[in-house]
């Protein structure tokens, strides 16, 4: 159950939005000197009226600003107007200066985005260092239309539809369902002083465009558009409740979170009708977009092992289960044996054991393998099999790719990843671990001495 209540889904209808913001506070039981808040400020309208509605409540808080050197002097002012205030009230301040330009250019990204980026790591080192609970922001109810009308403008899915919530993980937003105009009759009554960001009128960025243009354009259209984009926002709400509630069924039986990667069992596709909605839900949390989850889709009823990159991960389709791992460099496993000894690799403890022929008796247990030991050339060296690797298996006379060989075992594809093989120092594979070993260094009735290998 979220701390948070669910009863500020409306525009708010009273001029009284100190009343507002208290009953707000109150309600969510933020009202304590126990919780710690860092309030952005930017210095125009919205935050200021945020911060005069903090220094009323007398909550324990701090503020911080920032300049992404995109304004020249106008946003130095806005942080020095924001600083004098913090002074004057003897709130503690911090300021911080991004070269916007340079960040965005480095990671390929828009100006906006790099700008979010910037100040959201910056808010979250502030947080941690400060040991600060909550991050308030003072979006109110125009930017949550712009908003939904940008997110449909960019085919975001229903999400996107939903707009921007009160609380999103340790964010808050006591305004969101405050009017642009009655934040901007409060802080004229209460005699505010704020800055005013020229671009915010300028057009050449696509929320400014919304803003500016097609919402007045829409308004003369459906004087009620607001209501009927806020009634729209709440049932996609509803909907997401419930995608998130048989989201949670889903993970319980079918998802299975492994050392280094998660494994999702694709029984689902025959037990769940229409399985795709939830699969594009859980999919989207790991950086995959629409067109990515939707081919992805149309692999699982093959044995393709076909890979789908996002930032971070690597998703792949395999026969029973497909596999969500961490895109991190690949660690191979190896280890040099000089001599005959016990040794592990990883968390496997392998025994060795060389004995004369006179005392073989033959095990049939997959984890170990008897082989001639004086066609064995020291020192061996176990490690994870190679692409395109051969070896002959027991009782053939031809090699086989190891690659095949699993595959005819039906081995799941993680499991060839972490397939080990040991070699002799010719790079000859004697044992496919815990599968089978070479004809060529098996025990035959030439044999005189045999080596013993076990995992366990």
């Amino acid at each position: 159950m979220s701390l948070f209540s669910n009863t500020y889904f409306c525009i708010m209808k009273t001029n009284n939005v100190e009343q507002y913001f208290k009953t707000f506070i109150d309600d969510n039981k933020l009202n304590t000197p126990k919780i710690k808040f860092l309030l952005a400020v930017s210095g125009g309208v919205d935050s200021i009226v945020l911060l005069s509605l903090f220094i009323k409540s007398k909550l324990n808080f701090s503020v911080c600003s920032c300049d992404f050197s995109l304004r020249g002097n106008d946003a130095k002012k806005d942080i020095l107007h924001v600083k004098k205030i913090c002074s004057d009230k003897k709130i503690k301040f911090f300021s911080k200066v991004f070269d916007t330009n340079k960040y965005s250019k480095s990671n390929k990204i828009s100006i906006q985005m790099a700008s979010r980026d910037l100040r959201y790591n910056w808010f979250k080192n502030l947080m941690r260092d400060n040991s600060i609970d909550y991050l308030v922001t003072a979006h109110h109810s125009d930017d949550n239309y712009e908003t939904i009308i940008f997110n449909l403008l960019k085919t975001t899915g229903y999400k996107g539809l939903i707009g921007i919530p009160h609380f999103n993980n340790k964010i808050i937003r006591p305004l969101i369902n405050v009017e642009k105009m009655e934040i901007v009759d409060y802080a004229k009554k209460n005699k505010l002083v704020w800055r005013e960001d020229k671009t915010n009128k300028e057009n050449k960025y696509s929320r400014n465009m919304i803003r500016n243009k097609l919402i007045p354009i829409i308004s003369k259209i459906n004087p009620s558009f607001k209501k009927s984009i806020l009634e729209s926002s709440k049932r996609m709400d509803l909907v997401n409740k419930l995608i998130q509630s048989h989201l949670e069924i889903f993970k319980e039986k079918y998802v299975k979170r492994r050392k280094n990667y998660i494994e999702v069992k694709k029984n689902f596709i025959y037990d769940i009708d229409n399985f795709e909605i939830i699969l594009l839900d859980y999919l989207s949390q790991f950086g995959y977009n629409y067109a990515q989850i939707i081919l992805f889709i149309n692999t699982l009823k093959t044995n393709s092992n076909k890979k789908f990159f996002a930032d971070r991960y690597t998703l792949i389709n395999d026969r029973k289960s497909f596999y969500i791992m961490n895109d991190l460099p690949e660690k191979i496993t190896s280890l040099r044996v000089e001599k005959i000894q016990n040794f592990s690799v990883n968390s496997s403890e392998f025994s060795v054991e060389k004995y004369s022929i006179d005392r073989y008796k033959l095990n049939k247990r997959k984890r170990s393998a008897q082989l001639d030991f004086d066609k064995i050339k020291f020192p061996i060296e176990v490690r994870n099999y190679k692409s395109g690797e051969k070896f002959v298996p027991l009782g053939m006379r031809g090699s086989k790719k190891i690659s095949s060989f699993l595959s005819d075992k039906k081995v799941s594809l993680i499991q060839k990843m972490n397939q080990l093989v040991i070699v002799d120092s010719n790079q000859n594979i004697i044992w496919l671990v815990k599968h089978q070993i070479n004809e060529n260094f098996k025990v035959d009735k030439m044999t005189k001495n045999v080596i013993e290998f076990e995992i366990f």
